[in-house]
């Protein structure tokens, strides 16, 4: 709210006071046309250097236009809170709990598992925030191309803005088999600070080409390097993916703009605090001049018969919430709920805490996706019949947990280390030591041995009879103190005995 200095007299005051009026009903009005124009900016959103996307789903999306939606998309991404919180939401929920990663059923042999906890490797592929880091690529560009280098056994990058060229399969347009990967490489660093760089310009094949040929116009065909791509969002006869966020940035954007606008009116509104009416000019600035002058809190205007003073309403003079649609359409269009992209600010966040299932299906389909590329990559590092698996997103307390690992325990069908290591991550038990010795499987033949106590066999028991479950349940007390024969219910019959 504007001062006016106390040194004025009361017609100047008024003047003063007119003049702040008219600025903000000139305010008001440009606010007004900004509303009335946000819908033909958020249609016009995509002329600002971009072709229409409207064109992008007729005929696909070529290399160029592709690195500048990536660039632009990125830019936004990194400086709106709504599209860096669904970038964020996105990645948590596909790999917030991790995956794991086999061959035959059986874990990794140390020769792979090096060069998975290689330092490099892990921050261009396996760490968490790797994988965060790579769909946060998928996110702004629709395409991840990572390289693996056989000689070092190292992996990296592939950015979009490096790759200048591309060969597809000669029976399908669709199949990539090549690409140009063009760089500055850094042979050297000097006393500024400054770099001696070379050009290089190189071809790598991807991992399904079988027999990579030497050269592609006069340009050398490295053998030795495999690239793995993931593209996401690519329609049938295109060859790029698009990112994720596109249908999402004019809805981010206006959602943005909206809120913006909403401020600006309720600081507008705010420096108007009461509203004198009067039949009299007179009248109406003796009322203004004592309102002016009387800035003690709790204090009373007096004015005559003919001045009517109110004061301007606080609550909901602008109501941000009608804006909600507009993140609802963002929401939408990244596959997250609202109520999470917002955290939780709408009416209904009390069941936000719980993921809706069409948010669930979506992460369990990027799941699948980056399931396939995992695959594809452990292949390239040579391992036989690989698989991945990510852990499951939405999981049971840990007492319901307990209970089914002692349920798939009694099963007899799991080894006890695998039992122990469940149970360890389970309750966050660092070392957790070997597995005891003499611990028995349940369900198992060799269980019925136990059937000899010391002193001799129980009489009556059958040491040859099929196993069954030792432990206490639902019709079954269990062994005998100091008895571990399956199925003993000795003492529960006998104290049902008629006394």
């Amino acid at each position: 709210m504007a001062y006016i200095p106390k040194n004025l007299n009361g017609s100047e005051k008024n003047f003063v006071l007119n003049e702040q009026i008219s600025e903000l009903i000139q305010e008001n009005e440009r606010l007004a046309e900004s509303y009335m124009a946000m819908a033909q900016a958020t249609r016009e959103f995509d002329d600002v250097g971009w072709t229409s996307i409207n064109q992008l789903q007729e005929r696909g999306v070529t290399l160029p236009e592709l690195k500048l939606i990536a660039a632009n998309a990125r830019k936004q991404t990194n400086q709106n809170a709504i599209l860096k919180r669904g970038a964020s939401l996105r990645a948590s929920y596909v790999f917030g709990r991790g995956f794991k990663m086999s061959s035959n059923n059986q874990p990794l042999a140390p020769r792979y598992m090096d060069i998975i906890n290689d330092a490099i490797n892990q921050q261009v592929l396996f760490s968490e925030s790797a994988c965060k880091k790579n769909e946060k690529i998928l996110f702004t560009s629709g395409n991840f191309f990572a390289r693996y280098d056989k000689t070092t056994r190292r992996w990296g990058r592939v950015p979009i803005e490096q790759i200048t060229g591309w060969v597809v399969d000669s029976t399908d347009p669709e199949i990539l088999t090549y690409i140009l990967h063009e760089y500055d490489k850094v042979i050297s660093m000097n006393p500024d600070g400054t770099h001696q760089t070379e050009h290089v310009k190189v071809w790598y094949p991807l991992d399904y080409t079988e027999t990579p040929v030497r050269s592609i116009n006069d340009v050398a065909v490295n053998k030795y390097i495999v690239i793995v791509d993931h593209r996401e969002n690519d329609d049938t006869g295109s060859l790029w993916g698009l990112p994720d966020c596109l249908p999402a940035l004019p809805w981010a954007w206006a959602y943005s703009e909206y809120l913006k606008d909403g401020s600006k009116m309720l600081k507008a509104l705010s420096g108007i605090a009461w509203q004198v009416k009067s039949k009299s000019t007179k009248g109406a600035n003796s009322a203004s001049a004592k309102l002016l002058n009387n800035r003690q809190v709790a204090a009373t205007a007096v004015t005559g018969s003919d001045v009517e003073l109110s004061a301007m309403p606080r609550n909901n003079a602008v109501d941000l919430e009608t804006g909600r649609p507009l993140a609802a359409m963002s929401a939408t269009a990244m596959e997250v709920s609202v109520d999470a992209l917002l955290s939780g600010t709408g009416s209904t966040a009390a069941g936000s805490q719980v993921l809706d299932q069409s948010t669930l299906n979506a992460a369990y389909g990027r799941q699948g996706n980056w399931e396939n590329f995992f695959t594809r990559v452990l292949r390239v590092m040579g391992v036989r019949d690989p698989s991945v698996k990510f852990n499951k997103i939405i999981v049971d307390p840990s007492y319901r947990s307990v209970q089914s690992l002692g349920q798939a325990w009694q099963t007899g069908l799991f080894d006890s280390q695998i039992i122990q290591n469940a149970y360890a991550e389970e309750l966050g038990i660092e070392a957790q030591g070997p597995v005891p010795s003499g611990v028995l499987i349940p369900n198992n033949q060799n269980s019925a041995a136990v059937a000899a106590v010391p002193g001799g066999t129980r009489p009556g028991a059958d040491v040859n009879a099929a196993p069954t479950n030792v432990a206490t349940s639902q019709g079954n007390s269990g062994a005998g103190v100091g008895d571990l024969t399956n199925s003993d219910n000795t003492l529960r019959d006998i104290q049902n005995l008629p006394q």
